[in-house]
């Protein structure tokens, strides 16, 4: 085959090959897009201190079947080989007997059946509350990321509505800029009116650049909530009016906190210490156990010899029982600090109820407040834009100065800062509120 006609079935592959290889990183780099729920399955399966609490859950499961494993037989086997250098002798009269035979080798196996242990008992049981315990710290760490994914979620979407404000009143002071200007030539304004408006302009663009950084950071923090690399592309689809400021809020019923993760995780304390207290009582208890063992002696004169004797084994089955008597006042002190370990959970589950209610009746009031501003700087904001629009026909008319306009746009400017900020006061609190009645679904 000559060069031309091989190139001509080389060069095809060779370009495809060359066109997947660039291919393929842009695939990996494609921009991901994600709502709000999108982030949270996202987040909950990949961020690390989830997938370490879920570890840790795992960890107290296998910790709990090898707890329960000494409910079963215990097995166990062996060979012991021992060469008498100086066999032990019986002398019987005039006659010496030499006891045994140098070669020894003695096969065993021992079999142990606990059948009664009020401590292992215990512990089985201690074992069980401690898995709940993990599960729980899991669902606390789940909430936790949820919590902080829905903060900077609705961060971004905050900021993204402050760009559309800013965008706006950048286009506005241009072409009041550019109108002023177009007056000065004519003789219809003053330098000093186009410097003012030149300083909206001026602070217009500063806002916008200082919302641009903002809305970075913001979402830099949504990707590491997430679990995702900072410099990884993301777009998140969303608005305002999707959020869950809409509704009334209602008053929870009276044992709301029962919801609450943390409640649940104090009860499963309270439960642990009063069962290690149990436990301390219970050692005082008799344990029962039956064992069976197995042994097969190998005797000789020499190594080989051992195995050409006829092997007569033993074994023996049996019945044990354990009776503590005195422990020297340990049982009594362990039982005394359990004691008190007990008081000291159902003090801190009293104090976590009263915290709960707290903490509930604080983000109330709050989101509450919340509310009632942030519809107050939305009226505000539609106050000052008539406002500003009325003065600005004035002005395009001849009836009122320039001075007037900008004291209305700078107006309208403060009321749009006021609204954002009542706005993202309003949707970080609600979370907050949500967190405190337990109602974080994911």
């Amino acid at each position: 085959m000559k060069l031309h006609q091989l190139l001509r079935y080389i060069m095809p592959g060779f370009l495809l090959l060359i066109l997947l290889m660039t291919f393929v990183p842009a695939q990996a780099q494609k921009e991901k897009t994600f709502t709000l729920k999108d982030c949270i399955h996202y987040a909950l399966e990949n961020r690390a201190s989830v997938k370490n609490q879920r570890l840790s859950e795992e960890l107290s499961k296998k910790n709990r079947q090898e707890v329960n494993s000494q409910w079963f037989p215990q097995i166990s086997g062996g060979a012991k080989y021992q060469y008498t250098i100086r066999r032990q002798v019986l002398i019987i009269g005039d006659n010496t007997i030499f006891v045994g035979l140098p070669q020894q080798l003695q096969a065993y196996v021992n079999v142990n059946q606990t059948l009664f242990d009020p401590v292992l008992m215990g512990n089985s049981s201690g074992a069980r509350i401690n898995e709940k315990l993990s599960v729980e710290n899991t669902r606390l760490s789940e909430i936790d990321l949820v919590v902080q994914v829905k903060k900077a979620f609705y961060g971004v979407l905050v900021f993204r509505e402050q760009l559309k404000l800013l965008d706006a009143n950048i286009t506005r002071t241009e072409k009041s800029l550019k109108d002023t200007e177009y007056q000065y030539k004519n003789g219809l304004a003053q330098k000093v009116d186009i410097d003012r408006i030149k300083v909206l302009v001026n602070n217009a663009v500063t806002n916008k650049a200082n919302a641009l950084r903002n809305l970075n950071t913001m979402m830099q923090s949504l990707k590491y909530y997430l679990g995702m690399k900072v410099s990884d592309p993301l777009q998140i689809k969303g608005t305002i009016s999707d959020s869950l400021l809409a509704g009334p809020v209602t008053l929870p019923d009276q044992h709301f906190y029962e919801q609450r993760e943390e409640f649940k995780k104090a009860q499963l304390n309270l439960e642990m210490n009063r069962l290690l207290q149990n436990n301390v009582a219970k050692s005082s208890l008799p344990t029962l156990s039956a064992f069976y063992s197995l042994t097969a002696p190998f005797n000789g004169s020499t190594f080989n010899g051992m195995f050409d004797r006829k092997l007569y084994p033993s074994s023996y089955v049996g019945l044990q029982l354990s009776v503590p008597v005195f422990s020297g006042l340990k049982r009594h002190y362990q039982y005394q600090q359990a004691k008190i370990s007990v008081q000291q959970s159902e003090n801190s589950l009293n104090d976590l109820k009263n915290s709960i209610e707290l903490e509930y009746n604080q983000y109330f009031r709050q989101y509450e407040n919340d509310l009632a501003n942030l519809k107050t700087q939305s009226e505000n904001i539609k106050l000052a834009e008539l406002n500003y629009k009325n003065l600005k026909y004035q002005y395009d008319n001849g009836v009122q100065p320039l001075i007037e306009v900008l004291n209305a746009e700078t107006t309208l400017l403060q009321a749009q800062d006021n609204y954002i900020s009542a706005l993202y006061q309003a949707l970080v609190n609600k979370v907050d509120l949500d967190k405190s009645l337990g109602k974080i679904k994911y």
